[in-house]
């Protein structure tokens, strides 16, 4: 330690550096800040005791602080190192804890490692040999050749899983799986997007242990995992947990990691034959495919998901549509229809269906929704009784359609005259809107859509 001529603190700091430089960069993937700091700290400490272990070395590196500290000539540096300190760490904390919308970087890593061994549902899984048993189930079945059972029993746990997708993930993994639900941009990390193809790198035991265990189920090495992802084990079943699982590749289109390479080729090629099938999908299969979920099997607006969202699904018996362009209590236009589907309607539980229909297939859907309606709305005028169903339904498809659109012309112009005239016209509105507009409702009366439901003012 006595042969030391470089300047034991110039030394130290470069150490440092070059410490620090190596865990930022030299490993990858990225370290979570919260171990770098760790690491940095366990590094200070190391140099420390390096340098004090001799005490010449550790007076050396003691002097150049000493004679900052205490010389008569060296106040500027002083006065520097004095603002300088708390400046940096205070913008250190900010960087820290001030708002970010990017992903945690730990979270932007490689999927994190699942343990060997799973105690949930009562029961104790090896993830390592786990399968989805509803998949099992259909290989078997294709590998005996009863195709039928096999495509009846793959439906069925389908149809399941979407109905459970759609009571409980789809407020954060949105409609169409993009991780765009509507307390989407409530978290950060956001909701996963599971039609981002990461998901056919994963096995379905993988799956498994996400959903069952959720965020507080992720490895401790890993911590603090910041995910909202709920403990799903604790309020679905084992079955119902595979169900979704086997929907959100359904959905998706993508096949599990399988390394069983004579199962990985039948469950591609059922993934193929769906693929070619739902590509050429229209009218009423189409909308069972896509839209009951919400809008029910008839058009009444009472799928399995209707009771959760706000406002509910529309209900396409009566015909009666809020955004159209055709004036007054005219029908609303097939134009109307084709945006609303293609486009969804913002601040509804709508989504816009042109990243997985085109617009063949969204015209398709028109005529099925027009055979929904129960009040002749779009059967021609001189249609017969035997032309009805007995719900009143319109069994041909030689619908109306209206052509005529809301002039936009006549607009009253912003002036402090016509401002003032529309306070007066608002005032009727106070009871539910309120003075300011804020639909602070405080007339206590229970509102109500045309079907009866509860709807709040805006």
């Amino acid at each position: 330690m006595k042969g030391f001529k470089f300047p034991p603190l110039l030394m130290a700091v470069l150490i440092l550096i070059a410490v620090f430089l190596f865990f930022k960069y030299g490993i990858p993937p990225l370290l979570p800040m919260t171990l770098l700091v760790q690491y940095m700290i366990i590094s200070v400490i190391g140099v420390l005791l390096f340098f004090s272990f001799d005490e010449d070395t550790w007076n050396r590196f003691k002097a150049p602080i000493a004679a900052v500290a205490q010389k008569d000539g060296t106040w500027p540096l002083r006065w520097f190192f004095l603002l300088a300190i708390p400046a940096l760490i205070g913008y250190t904390t900010h960087i820290i804890v001030k708002p970010s919308s990017e992903s945690p970087v730990e979270l932007r890593q490689v999927h994190p490692a699942p343990p060997s061994k799973l105690k949930v549902f009562n029961k104790t899984y090896d993830l390592s040999s786990l399968e989805n048993p509803i998949r099992e189930d259909v290989i078997a079945s294709m590998k005996a050749g009863d195709e039928t059972n096999a495509w009846e029993t793959y439906n069925a746990a389908v149809t399941a899983g979407r109905d459970i997708y759609y009571q409980n993930c789809f407020f954060c993994h949105g409609d169409l799986m993009y991780g765009e639900g509507v307390f989407a941009d409530g978290f950060n990390p956001r909701p996963i997007n599971f039609q981002d193809e990461t998901i056919n790198q994963l096995q379905e035991a993988f799956l498994f242990w996400r959903i069952a265990t959720g965020g507080p189920g992720l490895p401790k090495e890993g911590t603090p995992w910041k995910s909202a992802m709920p403990v799903w084990h604790e309020m679905l079943g084992e079955q119902d947990v595979w169900n979704v699982i086997t929907f959100l590749y359904d959905y998706t289109g993508e096949v599990p990691r399988i390394w069983d390479a004579e199962v990985s080729k039948i469950v591609t090629g059922m993934k193929t034959k769906l693929e070619d099938e739902r590509a050429q999908m229209k009218g009423k299969d189409l909308y069972d495919l896509r839209c009951s979920v919400c809008h029910g099997e008839q058009g009444a607006g009472d799928g399995v998901a209707a009771d959760r969202l706000y406002p509910r699904p529309r209900d396409f018996t009566l015909a009666l549509f809020k955004y159209k362009t055709s004036p007054g209590t005219q029908p609303v236009r097939d134009e109307d229809l084709f945006n609303t589907i293609k486009y969804g309607l913002s601040a509804t539980g709508m989504p816009g269906w042109s990243k997985l229909m085109t617009d063949e297939q969204i015209i398709s859907l028109i005529p099925v929704l027009k055979h929904f309606d129960i009040s002749a709305t779009w059967a021609p005028e001189d249609a017969e009784d035997e032309d009805f169903d007995d719900d009143g339904i319109y069994l041909k498809d030689d619908f109306q359609q209206f052509t005529e659109v809301e002039p936009l012309d006549g607009q009253i112009a912003y002036t402090d005259d016509s401002v003032a005239k529309g306070k007066v016209a608002f005032e009727p509105c106070y009871e539910c809107h309120g003075i300011d507009g804020r639909g602070d409702l405080r007339s206590g009366k229970r509102l109500a859509d045309d079907w009866g439901f509860r709807i709040w003012p805006r």
